[in-house]
């Protein structure tokens, strides 16, 4: 299948069940492929908005194409015309949430009863979302959640890649649960982070309050583990062990705010909030981390700038190693 096809096809609303799972795999393989599919949402937006004769429309298109395959000018300018299609879409399931950016596709044309939604952010982007129970998830950069299109049955599923903050709205008859690829988490209504990056060794599990629930394949022949608030479970995928600690349920969550705000903060503590806002995996010494404390303000500067700016402020270093981050101390 050609991706630029589908992408015409889909937000014509005449993609068939096939080509919107097509689509979707397209979307997860890697993250300049949701790039492209941004930019043919943005143009068909606003040539939907603004443009009101063919000959716009046209030259808008072309832009459009040029940008999803710049390598295939041939085969463009043979499958233009698939595009007029665009113009007449009523609409298209792509969420743009509080200044973040994140989209949603459904596949529900084969199978209705049984329909699956899925909700994706990209390397740059935060997502607020409704789900249809009214329950808030906020989706960290790099995630997918997928789930039922209406919650149908006597229960409420979800399965997450990534890191997500639920907000359950309570509703004792139908439980919450969340899959992770073997770990579960089941509740009624509550507030809870979970962190599941399928290429991190550790699964996460927060509670801000209410209760929540873990059993599941790692739990295998054991009883379930029940969280209360200000408790964080931790699995690591390699050794197959957990762990409990109690935590400042607040660092794991600012990711959520506009701006991160350190105030004489512990190291340890900069470090989860920096992990969080970043979505990068970073290491340090308990040594490192005793005995500095840091005061600044995140709000759009980049890593490099808040690594370079901690370097000149504290006695801390810092190396790139297989995508994670060691910090240590400066000689």
């Amino acid at each position: 299948m050609n991706s630029e096809d589908i992408i015409s096809k889909y937000l014509s609303k005449s993609a068939t069940g096939e080509e919107e799972r097509f689509l979707l795999q397209w979307l997860e393989e890697k993250e300049e492929n949701k790039k492209q599919f941004k930019e043919a949402y943005d143009l068909w937006l606003y040539s939907n908005a603004l443009l009101t004769d063919d000959t716009e429309m046209e030259t808008a298109l072309a832009r459009l194409k040029e940008r999803i395959s710049p390598s295939q000018k041939e085969e463009r300018r043979a499958s233009l015309p698939r595009f007029y299609f665009i113009r007449i879409a009523a609409s298209i399931l792509l969420l743009f949430v509080t200044g973040y950016a994140g989209y949603r596709i459904g596949n529900h044309r084969e199978q209705p009863a049984i329909t699956m939604n899925h909700l994706l952010t990209g390397t740059d982007g935060k997502g607020r979302y409704l789900l249809p129970d009214s329950s808030i998830v906020w989706l960290n950069a790099n995630s997918i959640l997928k789930y039922s299109g209406a919650f149908t049955g006597g229960e409420r599923k979800v399965y997450l890649e990534g890191e997500a903050l639920f907000e359950v709205k309570k509703d004792r008859k139908h439980p919450f649960f969340v899959e992770t690829g073997g770990l579960d988490i089941e509740v009624t209504g509550t507030r809870f982070l979970v962190n599941n990056y399928p290429r991190r060794n550790r699964i996460e599990a927060v509670l801000v309050n209410g209760s929540i629930k873990i059993s599941g394949g790692y739990f295998a022949g054991t009883a379930a583990r029940i969280l209360h608030p200000g408790e964080l479970f931790t699995y690591n995928r390699q050794t197959k062990q957990t762990a409990l600690y109690k935590v400042d349920t607040d660092h794991y969550t600012n990711w959520i705010h506009s701006k991160l705000v350190f105030d004489k903060t512990n190291l340890s503590q900069v470090i989860i909030n920096l992990q969080k806002w970043f979505g990068v995996e970073i290491v340090a010494t308990p040594e490192l981390v005793r005995n500095i404390h840091m005061s600044f303000t995140v709000r759009r500067e980049s890593l490099e700038e808040v690594l370079t700016y901690m370097s000149l402020t504290a006695p801390v270093s810092y190396r790139w190693e297989d995508d994670i981050l060691y910090l240590f101390q400066k000689k």
